[in-house]
């Protein structure tokens, strides 16, 4: 029967264990020597209880390994098929080898105690022995446990992601039918009215377009590049809006190259300053796009309410917050005081 890799551990230890205390039974042999009768009686001692020892270990792997498998699920198990089988087979074995020819040539004088010794021998040695093994099974146990629970840990962390990145992509894939309807809304209103600037519309569309289907597949996206989509949307809506919409960007170079952000995200912030306030010449919706040290990127416009509130969606902001906080368990931040609207979009670092 093959052994299990629980067993083949056992026995490796147990060999080891076994190996060190026979050379320190044999250096310790040595370093006595046969220079008196009391040196000899301590030697034939020693071998004795080395030997002892070596039986014991013997006789519970055997029963440990062969005759505990075929009790398994029987209850008790560990009594009556290990603790009383080592017990009894090595107090027999005891007896016989007390009792014979071989103990009497060793130790030069018959055994004795013929029941008692044996007995000790069970009480001793033999009960060191079968704590050494539960002592190694039961580390053995709670090492697999642990290593068990950290392969939980490690699944459920990757459920978890999973599941995330599946909550990200709906809300992600929200955005686009939300865009697409005010954008072919806008166009049509521009159609009726100036043909000339709908077709320009129609130009920086298929181009914002583009750019969104080509980074539609990604999560984050560089400050540059979501910065450049922002771009091709604000540029549309100053085609549509023309001198009742300005726009202004403050941020370092080198901040639009290291910086990182979850994409769409400008671009929303900017849309909903657009959705929710009303554009005139004589009130202009100013938005200004500004980056603050160390880690933010402010949104500000001016607030020139809407006589009549657009119904809400849903989507915005709240889509906004909950895939920064899927992302890099951030939130966005937003302000509305002093007839100002700011949002705070935290950069990403790698």
């Amino acid at each position: 029967m093959p052994l299990s890799k629980k067993n083949k551990l056992l026995l490796k230890i147990a060999g080891s264990i076994n190996l060190l205390f026979i050379l320190l039974t044999i250096a310790f042999v040595l370093f006595l020597g046969y220079d008196s009768a009391e040196h000899h009686r301590v030697i034939v001692k020693i071998i004795t209880f080395s030997f002892a020892n070596l039986v014991c270990w013997l006789v519970n792997l055997f029963i440990l390994f062969f005759l505990v498998p075929m009790a398994s699920g029987k209850k008790n198990q560990r009594l009556l098929f290990f603790y009383l089988p080592s017990c009894l087979v090595t107090f027999s074995l005891a007896v016989l080898i007390a009792n014979s020819h071989l103990y009497t040539l060793v130790s030069g004088a018959p055994v004795q105690l013929p029941l008692a010794g044996p007995l000790l021998l069970v009480i001793s040695i033999n009960s060191l022995s079968l704590v050494a093994i539960e002592l190694i099974l039961s580390r053995y146990e709670a090492a697999n446990i642990r290593i068990e629970n950290a392969n939980m840990r490690t699944e459920n962390a990757e459920l978890q992601m999973k599941s995330l990145e599946a909550q990200h992509e709906k809300l992600k894939s929200q955005l686009h039918p939300h865009f697409l309807f005010n954008s072919l809304s806008a166009l049509k209103s521009l159609i009726r009215t100036d043909q000339v600037l709908a077709e320009n519309y129609l130009v920086k569309l298929s181009e914002f377009l583009r750019f969104s289907i080509s980074h539609n597949e990604q999560n984050v996206v560089s400050l540059k590049e979501e910065l450049k989509f922002s771009l091709y949307y604000l540029d549309m809506q100053k085609i549509r809006f023309r001198e009742a919409l300005s726009y202004s960007v403050d941020i370092p170079f080198s901040e639009l190259e290291t910086a990182s952000i979850p994409v769409f995200s400008l671009q929303l912030v900017v849309e909903n300053a657009i959705k929710h306030n009303r554009l005139t010449k004589e009130r202009p919706l100013a938005i200004a796009i500004r980056y603050i040290a160390p880690d933010w990127l402010l949104v500000e416009n001016n607030i020139h309410e809407k006589l009549i509130a657009d119904p809400g969606t849903g989507i915005g902001l709240k889509n906004l917050s909950d895939r920064y906080k899927l992302l890099i368990q951030e939130d966005i931040r937003v302000s509305n005081e002093h007839d100002f609207f700011r949002v705070y979009l935290k950069l990403i670092r790698e």
